[in-house]
């Protein structure tokens, strides 16, 4: 297991999956693969749950459509819909609310709003992304993979 980034998830109960998160377990992408496979052992094993948004679901979909590979986009849906001790959550109405109030004072992007609010209201205690833009959000604790490469 990466130690420092296992170390700091076993203090936590609950994890948001930034999209790039879960494209590079997916994909098994270098480094970033062998560093995130030990956070989905915690979450399948049920030390640490999980969390996404369904603009998860979304943006993970488009590459595999986009180049023709519907094999693949099923594949990577029933993944993620079926994964033990992880939620996708959907973009309702407190999450829109919560997502512009975060957009509106960090100036973050949209997709990355929305993400954020479903991790606040979803009671992760930290953001797992590779998103180094995200840094400056205090609430949930943001945690870069860089900084376990």
């Amino acid at each position: 297991m990466s130690g420092g980034l296992a170390d700091r998830l076993r203090r936590v109960s609950r994890v948001h999956l930034d999209t790039n998160v879960l494209i590079y377990y997916l994909q098994d992408e270098p480094p970033y693969g062998a560093i995130v496979r030990p956070v989905f052992e915690l979450i399948a094993s049920g030390s640490l749950s999980g969390l996404t948004s369904f603009i998860s679901l979304f943006e993970i979909l488009v590459k595999p459509l986009r180049d023709g590979r519907t094999d693949l986009a099923r594949q990577y849906a029933a993944i993620l819909l079926n994964a033990q001790n992880f939620t996708l959550q959907p973009v309702e109405r407190t999450v829109a609310e919560a997502g512009a109030d975060i957009r509106a004072r960090y100036n973050v992007r949209t997709p990355d709003a929305i993400q954020l609010g479903t991790a606040l209201l979803g009671g992760a205690e930290v953001f797992l992304t590779n998103d180094k833009r995200l840094r400056q959000i205090v609430q949930p604790e943001v945690v870069l993979l860089d900084d376990y490469v």
